[in-house]
């Protein structure tokens, strides 16, 4: 069967400053509900990992196949990773209609949990916490959604059918109380080379994570180590996590050697492009054993810029060196909390003529692709991506000297090699389109 692409972003929509009953994305959100309709006679269970969970309509829909006889199975973080800032009223798209209320992305989540926590209609229907935390420095500060991050950055969905499977992978949350961005997600159906890895990730997932109804807030800062587990490889995706032992070292390691083969062409974007020489710790937080030769993915795309591959680099944040500042005095731009490794990455790239740099502050796809190859992943291009450290222990931090941490540093995180014309061609075709979007900037 055929991979499919869709695209959403703020050009379709009145106001780009709305805030939508139907999340972030309306459109994914559709495409996605349309997609399990579409084989709803054939699906045996639905599996969802996905980042932020807080999406009436979709949990609505997914009650609503679970009464069917669907086993659904949903992961998501904890209640305190979700923001409790900023409320805002929601607009109903199919009616127009703008509540009453404001809103924030805890209050909708807790309506959703504090349900299913008591509910005992759906049991078919069962919903996890992975709880797992992951930090490596003691520099940190708390964060707007509770004092230190959630690793789950996943967003996808695994389908068993009575015969094949579907793999759905999005780059957005769906989440409401979210503006639109540029986004994209994915549908793999039946594919080889794919089924074997995604049902062994949603086994070992579930199996680290603990049931809605046996969850305590305790769990919130003590489930950070796990068992490891033997995982799968595949040349057509590859998953991180902190129960697959040195996983995000792996990731980085096979994400750099496929770039290394690019032979025309490389078109790289993310909200964050950051993963540039930068320093990692190979054994523990205490341990003083660095390896500050890694380049990073984004050493190796400017290595094959300087070979003459035509590189062109798409990001929502971007941070000018101090010394190129005065290029951009008229240019506003988003900025992450840690710009080091920006900065060093652009002072690098301004060297080099013939890569092209564009900004958009609305961009939050994330994809690679080399040649004629779309690598679709569902994480930044950070350094903290690409590192696994299995004996972090923190015993007090900077800014927040009455927290401790002990545990694994690894982000949960996922990516799949596509190589169907149709869809690169689609992903080419939609990064044109923000090339010529009014907000977008041309940085180099």
């Amino acid at each position: 069967m055929p991979t499919k692409a869709f695209f959403d972003g703020p050009y379709l929509y009145k106001n780009k400053f709305d805030f939508y009953e139907q999340g972030g994305s309306p459109l994914l959100l559709q495409k996605f509900i349309d997609t399990i309709e579409a084989n709803i006679s054939d699906i045996t269970e639905v599996n969802i990992s996905w980042y932020l969970y807080n999406n009436k309509i979709l949990h609505q829909y997914l009650k609503s196949i679970s009464q069917k006889g669907i086993q659904v199975n949903v992961i998501t973080i904890p209640l305190e990773g979700y923001d409790d800032n900023r409320s805002q009223l929601l607009t109903d798209l199919s009616t127009g209609r703008t509540s009453e209320t404001k809103f924030t992305k805890y209050e909708l989540a807790k309506k959703i949990f504090s349900e299913m926590y008591r509910s005992e209609e759906y049991p078919n229907f069962k919903m996890y916490f992975f709880s797992h935390m992951y930090v490596r420095s003691k520099n940190v500060k708390a964060f707007s959604r509770g004092a230190l991050p959630y690793s789950l950055h996943v967003k996808s969905a695994y389908i068993k059918k009575k015969q094949g499977y579907l793999l759905l992978m999005s780059s957005s949350n769906l989440a409401v109380r979210d503006l639109v961005k540029e986004e994209s997600m994915i549908c793999i159906e039946d594919e080889d080379g794919y089924e074997s890895m995604f049902r062994s990730f949603y086994k070992d997932l579930v199996h680290n994570s603990t049931n809605i109804k046996d969850y305590t807030k305790i769990l919130n800062t003590s489930c950070n180590t796990f068992d490891t587990i033997d995982f799968d490889t595949s040349s057509k995706a590859f998953i991180s996590a902190p129960f697959y032992y040195d996983s995000a070292n792996i990731l980085e390691k096979k994400l750099s050697d496929l770039i290394s083969k690019a032979k025309d062409r490389i078109i790289i974007c993310a909200q964050h492009l950051a993963a540039f020489e930068y320093k990692i710790q190979t054994k523990n937080h205490s341990s003083k054993d660095f390896d500050t030769s890694r380049k990073g993915i984004l050493g190796v795309v400017l290595d094959k810029a300087k070979q003459g591959v035509e590189v062109s680099c798409y990001s929502q944040t971007f941070v000018p060196p101090n010394e190129l500042e005065i290029k951009f005095l008229d240019q506003k731009f988003r900025r992450p909390a840690n710009t080091k490794s920006f900065q060093k990455f652009y002072a690098q790239l301004d060297k080099i003529k013939e890569v092209e740099y564009f900004v958009n502050e609305n961009i939050h796809s994330k994809f690679i692709i080399i040649d004629d190859t779309l690598i679709f992943c569902t994480y930044n291009f950070t350094p903290t991506q690409f590192i696994y450290v299995d004996q972090v222990n923190i015993s007090s931090f900077k800014h927040m000297p009455n927290l401790q941490y002990q545990g694994i540093h690894c982000e949960v995180a996922v990516h799949v090699l596509v190589q169907d014309p149709k869809v690169v061609v689609a992903f080419v075709n939609n990064m044109a389109r923000i090339r010529d979007d009014k907000a977008t900037i041309k940085v180099h």
